[in-house]
């Protein structure tokens, strides 16, 4: 399909500089987001590339002339260990061509080749795919424009190539992972073509397609229309696209969208929780939290109380509120349930953090080397430093080297390290932890529901005829062993290093194994909510029947009361607005536990649930949830 075939629902201007989350999610998991690219960004790569040409063009006369030439990284030298290495003229594109081959060594879980295991998921490939063609039109890469339109069209037409999920140490950029994104416009590689969001998560198997004749007709829109001209890579191009922390920020901004949102669910699970113990209110009212001062604490409190009371906290008389709250009599609660706005908001802020860092992260120029045109060197201030210049090949130049000068002008590239994966990295085992805390104190939670020693007064386990039936008993289990193999995986990465390239490269940032794990603990906090969940919508049931003196003795009165027209009235009248909000979303997608079955169904079902935002969703159409603090100076430490 053309762009214009598409049937985008929106479509998305890329200019280098103001690339949201938001707008990358929708990239990256919506094959039908329309992509342009701002006028202005187009002449900035069109400088950029003609800057290259120059270089290229005096290195070559140089050569002509049997004088010394400037050497730039990355554009007439070698990589890595052979950065001192001078390239022959003849060799400037072969050798960037030869670095997405060479660099193309990734691997996975297992040797199966169809194992999806061994693969980035391709949200994730997609992601990349946006942030490595915004780092491109900031203008600094040195790309020609037609490479730029190929990236593009690689997202608009839904092109996924398939890249192992091993082998990055995340400095000197994603350089394993890229070089498998990119290396299908040379022909090699495999790659399958998707075009709406389910494609991005069927199970079914890929169609997976190679070679330069499919990717050009792909890259037109698909069969029966003329192939698109392919640019194939030149001089600095097949380092521009395989430099670079991309996978590794690709996967911090995905996870913490999705983090963002189960963030919300953890406080709804609190207030639902809160509500079937019977729970004490004061421990959310704003003056406790205000008093310390943490912005997302402050907000997560807030997210109870208008859970529990509506949209401000406070209700009006006659206005729906929980009528569980503050029926318990007692001074105070557990910790997992008097301390969740501490939790939770001590997490909040580090999601603020973490946005942050990603933020900057996806609409940032992240190659080496960089190119400004036009602009002056810092390091020319050291000219009288200079003492060991080349023969330079002209009158004028041999006289600076004579008098010990240094003309900064003559290397036009800027090699340093933006590449470096460790602002990612940092953040996302910051955020790894941040979030296991989510689970950490989730699972505390379900233990109480269930503990018939603590939970004032509900059946062991909630289910009827216990004994013969054992109940939630193993869920809580599952989140024991969940939030356990959390606790393994939140040791940093970013703390490690191994050097490479013969040392030349000696500290290396680890930063894509961080994200890979910040991804499998969000899955597996996801997955501990949906426990808590399951079970506090059966706790809060049992709490009603206390409440109306309901006679349940046995599996089959409880059965009847559920199914019957008055049982979930007679709960939705005691929950607060938002709570009943999210009980009515779990009733309607999983039944309640009367005798024992298989859980697993279940249990996926509400993973689901809070997986997609729809829980989220459905919550939010009763009472708006506060969302994320901003990260913000305190204004009275200033």
């Amino acid at each position: 399909m053309s762009d214009a075939d598409h049937g985008s629902p929106r479509k998305i201007i890329l200019d280098g500089e103001s690339l949201t989350l938001a707008e990358l999610v929708a990239i990256a998991r919506d094959p039908r987001v329309g992509i342009e690219l701002s006028p202005a960004a187009k002449r900035r790569v069109r400088r950029s590339a003609a800057l290259i040409e120059e270089i290229v063009g005096a290195y070559r006369q140089a050569r002509r002339d049997n004088t010394n030439p400037v050497l730039d990284y990355g554009v007439t030298t070698g990589f890595g260990e052979f950065k001192d290495k001078a390239i022959d003229p003849d060799d400037l594109e072969r050798l960037q061509r030869n670095i997405l081959l060479s660099h193309a060594v990734g691997t996975g879980d297992n040797s199966d080749i169809d194992d999806p295991a061994n693969y980035f998921p391709p949200e994730v490939v997609r992601a990349a795919l946006a942030i490595r063609l915004n780092a491109f039109l900031k203008g600094n890469s040195g790309v020609r424009f037609e490479l730029v339109e190929a990236v593009r069209r690689m997202l608009v037409h839904g092109i996924v190539p398939r890249v192992p999920i091993r082998g990055s140490v995340g400095s000197s950029g994603d350089l394993c992972p890229l070089a498998h994104l990119f290396v299908v416009l040379l022909g090699e590689g495999e790659y399958f073509v998707v075009g709406t969001p389910y494609d991005l998560v069927a199970s079914r198997p890929r169609e997976f397609r190679h070679g330069l004749d499919a990717l050009a007709q792909d890259l037109a829109g698909g069969a029966g229309r003329e192939p698109w001209l392919l640019p194939g890579v030149t001089f600095k191009e097949g380092l521009a696209l395989s430099n670079g922390a991309t996978f590794s920020a690709a996967l911090l901004a995905l996870a913490i969208h999705d983090a963002e949102i189960a963030a919300d669910i953890a406080d709804v699970a609190a207030a639902l929780t809160l509500e079937a113990i019977c729970g004490c209110a004061r421990a959310f009212d704003p003056k406790v939290h205000e008093a310390r001062g943490h912005g997302g604490q402050i907000v997560s409190a807030a997210n109870v109380r208008a859970l529990l009371a509506g949209e401000d906290g406070r209700t009006k008389k006659g206005a729906k509120r929980s009528r569980l709250v503050e029926t318990a009599d007692e001074v105070q609660d557990p910790y997992s349930l008097r301390c969740a706005p501490a939790v939770h908001g001590a997490a909040r802020d580090t999601l603020a953090y973490a946005r942050r860092v990603a933020e900057r992260e996806i609409n940032a120029a992240t190659d080496n080397p960089l190119f400004f045109p036009g602009s002056s060197s810092w390091d020319e201030t050291f000219a009288n430093n200079w003492k060991h210049r080349r023969k330079l090949g002209n009158k004028g130049r041999r006289k600076r080297k004579a008098e010990g000068s240094y003309d900064g002008s003559l290397r036009r590239s800027f090699s340093a390290g933006n590449f470096h994966g460790e602002p990612v990295g940092m953040a996302a085992d910051f955020l790894a932890i941040a979030l296991a805390e989510f689970a950490n104190i989730s699972e505390r939670r379900t233990q109480l529901l269930l503990d018939g020693h603590h939970n004032r007064g509900l059946p062991p386990n909630l289910i009827p005829e216990p004994g013969v039936n054992s109940g939630y008993m193993i869920a809580q289990y599952c989140a024991a062993g969940i939030v356990s193999e959390n606790k393994v995986l939140c040791h940093p990465a970013s703390v490690d290093s191994i050097p490479t390239s013969a040392n030349s490269e000696d500290h290396n940032a680890m930063a894509t194994i961080a994200a890979r794990k910040l991804r499998t603990v969000l899955g597996n906090v996801q997955a501990v909510l949906a426990i808590e969940l399951m079970v506090a919508a059966q706790a809060v049931e049992w709490r009603v029947i206390e409440r109306e003196g309901v006679r349940v003795k046995t599996a089959g009165a409880f059965e009847k009361w559920a199914d019957s027209a008055a049982g979930p009235k007679q709960v939705a009248s005691y929950l607060g607005p938002g709570t009943a909000a999210a009980y009515a979303a779990i009733r309607a997608t999983v039944r309640p536990l009367v005798r024992d079955r298989r859980l697993d169904d279940d249990l996926r079902d509400l993973r689901r649930l809070v997986e997609t935002g729809a829980l989220f969703v459905a919550v939010g159409k009763r009472v708006p949830l506060a969302g994320i603090s901003p990260l913000a100076p305190n204004e009275r430490l200033r």
